[in-house]
C-alpha cells in the first residue's frame, strides 16, 4: 500500500513538472505529495517491532 502510494506520488510530481505553470496542481497539493514521499522513507527506516516479539521474550 504504501508503496502505490509513493509511486503515485512520485508519478504526479514528475507530471507537474513536465507541465510547469499549467499543471493542475497548487502548492499545498505539491507539498502534501512531497510530504507523502518523504514519510515514505522515513517509515523504511524505522525497524518494526512486533508486539509479538515482545510476547515471544516472556
Amino acid at each position: 500500500m504504501i508503496n502505490n502510494t509513493v509511486k503515485l506520488a512520485q508519478y504526479k510530481l514528475s507530471q507537474h513538472r513536465v507541465q510547469g505553470t499549467k499543471s493542475k496542481l497548487n502548492i499545498f497539493e505539491v507539498a502534501q505529495l512531497m510530504d507523502s514521499i518523504k514519510m515514505a522513507e522515513q517509515m523504511k527506516n524505522i525497524p518494526s517491532n512486533s508486539i509479538f516479539h515482545s510476547i515471544h521474550m516472556n
